[in-house]
């Protein structure tokens, strides 16, 4: 019987040990979480869009710095981040945004398209500084 209340203890012991472990672990991450805010990695470089034309857009002016944080969409309709008073273009017309460290310019079938370097998009494409964007008869360019 003494064999076996031996083993027994060795096992509640062996149990304790690992138990304790497994909690400082979890307090060493949740520790880590606390430092870092619940942040997740953002990108490192952010862009910006300055207007080269302005075009029939009367609340914009040459030389303005619109920035991207979050989703950036432009169109007429009064739901957009940036509302732009020109014929040319859709009520949701583009939208840009951040994705995996990259910046996306996403035409949202609108009518008269819009233009990046010179040549209609269709769909998302990557942006980098010095792309120019045009939407009707604004004209951007992607600065960071």
């Amino acid at each position: 019987m003494g064999f076996n209340k031996f083993f027994s203890i060795i096992f509640a012991i062996i149990f304790i040990v690992i138990l304790y472990l497994i909690i400082i672990y979890a307090l060493k991450i949740m520790y880590k979480d606390v430092q870092n805010g619940g942040k997740k990695k953002s990108i490192k470089k952010s862009l910006g869009l300055e207007v080269l034309e302005a075009g029939e857009n009367k609340n914009l002016k040459r030389g303005s710095v619109i920035p991207i944080r979050g989703i950036v969409s432009l169109g007429r309709k009064e739901d957009n981040t940036l509302i732009l008073m020109d014929q040319y273009v859709s009520g949701h017309h583009v939208k840009i945004y951040a994705k995996n460290e990259r910046y996306v310019v996403e035409d949202l079938s609108s009518t008269n398209g819009t233009i990046l370097n010179g040549e209609r998009i269709n769909g998302k494409m990557f942006i980098e500084p010095g792309d120019e964007i045009q939407i009707g008869s604004l004209v951007l360019v992607v600065i960071g």
